[in-house]
């Protein structure tokens, strides 16, 4: 008898893999920023000055930060779902869907966990080297807040040890500190897990209302990040679901044009016009005081806050996150975006974008910086006391030129992709090996229960043979 079973829509989500290569690349982007020209998160350089080009709205987008990891989760929200919703509701087999979500919930610490695990450990060897040193000894605050200060080997060692235990409890990772989102990153793929689990059996329609009052709590929570995190994966969650709903598609197959031409550019002309807040002095420039006046809505010193940002919400958070999600549906609803974000190029970069999260930082701390203030860190004069016993003011060390900096930026950006194709070539893959072992050990296979499972349980005769199920009874107490 032939399936009723609905057949697969052959749906293309090479997108994602594009998308996040351009994450990755904007991570880059913002880093280098952060360390060599911290301006650029500002309007202008000065109040009221004239602004640079890369600080004018919409250009200032990539340099300004505050994106990376918001589409990073909307991407872990979305892949997360995907294939279970695709075997539940196209397929018909809530069955595999649920077998689906175990074993992705299993695979997701050690593939996680391990590379970072790995990066640390590099890191907390350069450390050791005293690598760190012009880092540590650089004109830019970020950078000295990124690097982790000398310790002795004993000390640094149990430091090694704190650091790989507080990524996972409270973020901080003092090797390598752009590894906070792990954690996050890791509990929202759980979150996930948890509502395809607790949904799967729905209706569709029921299904979707779930997702949005998600997305509905987490936009309206002023809680901290929860419109980093919890918004972007319930979207994520959300835009999968509707990705298998050949209704959906088919409205959009036949408005095309309308929604590729008209109603994508409006979302993204709008979105990144708020997502151009700056991270600070917003009120040095007329367009982002008008912005700040807009979303804030002060009233004397209070900020009495507007739908785009409830009143005790992050600012800078909402509005990336609100270009976020304007830029998502965007590409969902147009299938040009799609195709531009199907280059091979960009699904390169994106097979490649976890290593280059890992490695970039480390790269950049370390020889990033030695092309711009020198290898040694010298000259260096502790600050000390002056004559009269008063702290004196520390000396940092500066750029020595800006061709230093341009070459930097040039050798650190080749660097960081070579080193993310050695990543994915060797340690990766290891650690994608490691972890398909131990799923191999947990679980049975998709035929069956194993004869180790059913040994587990009593259920093997005395000679080692296994009966068959009608013929099992169960072991004595």
């Amino acid at each position: 008898m032939a399936s009723t079973a609905p057949k697969a829509n052959p749906r293309n989500i090479k997108w994602v893999e594009g998308l996040r290569g351009i994450t990755s690349a904007l991570v880059i982007t913002t880093h280098v920023a952060r360390a060599l020209d911290f301006a650029l998160f500002f309007p202008a350089d000065t109040k009221d000055g004239p602004p640079r080009l890369l600080q004018y709205p919409y250009l200032r987008i990539p340099y300004q930060g505050r994106i990376g990891v918001p589409i990073f989760a909307f991407l872990t929200g979305f892949v997360c779902a995907y294939k279970p919703l695709k075997q539940a509701y196209q397929q018909g087999n809530q069955s595999a869907a649920l077998k689906t979500i175990a074993r992705s919930a299993f695979r997701r610490p050690p593939r996680l966990m391990l590379p970072a695990i790995i990066a640390t450990l590099i890191s907390f060897f350069l450390s050791c080297l005293g690598a760190y040193r012009a880092a540590n000894r650089c004109d830019s605050f970020w950078v000295r807040f990124d690097a982790p200060d000398p310790l002795p080997f004993r000390q640094n060692v149990r430091r090694l040890f704190r650091t790989s235990l507080t990524t996972w409890t409270n973020t901080e990772n003092i090797f390598d500190r752009h590894q906070w989102a792990m954690r996050p990153l890791l509990i929202g793929a759980f979150q996930v897990y948890i509502v395809l689990a607790a949904t799967i059996g729905m209706r569709f329609k029921y299904r979707i209302l779930v997702h949005v009052m998600l997305l509905s709590y987490w936009l309206m929570n002023t809680g901290h990040l929860t419109e980093t995190f919890g918004a972007m994966l319930a979207l994520g969650t959300l835009l999968a679901e509707l990705a298998q709903h050949r209704p959906t598609q088919n409205w959009i197959s036949s408005h095309q044009r309308l929604l590729s031409f008209i109603v994508a550019p409006f979302l993204l002309l709008v979105g990144g016009y708020v997502g151009s807040y700056p991270q600070e002095h917003e009120d040095w420039a007329p367009w982002s005081r008008d912005l700040h006046a807009f979303l804030m809505n002060p009233v004397g010193d209070v900020n009495q806050g507007s739908f785009l940002v409830p009143k005790g919400s992050n600012v800078h958070r909402r509005t990336s996150a609100f270009f976020i999600m304007c830029t998502a549906i965007s590409i969902f609803i147009s299938p040009i975006l799609q195709k531009l974000l199907s280059h091979r190029l960009l699904i390169w970069l994106g097979h490649h974008s976890f290593a280059v999260y890992l490695t970039h930082g480390t790269i950049l701390r370390t020889v990033g910086m030695w092309i711009v203030y020198g290898i040694s860190g010298e000259p260096w004069t502790p600050a000390g006391k002056n004559e009269d016993g008063s702290p004196k003011h520390q000396e940092f060390l500066h750029p020595r030129s800006r061709t230093h900096k341009m070459a930097s930026i040039l050798i650190f950006t080749t660097l960081t992709y070579i080193a993310a194709w050695a990543w994915m070539k060797w340690v990766d893959s290891a650690c994608a090996r490691a972890t398909q072992w131990l799923e191999k050990k947990v679980f049975d296979d998709d035929e069956g229960e194993s004869k180790a499972s059913l040994l587990e349980k009593g259920y093997v005769n005395g000679n080692g043979a296994v009966p068959p199920p009608s013929e099992r009874t169960l072991p004595p107490p």
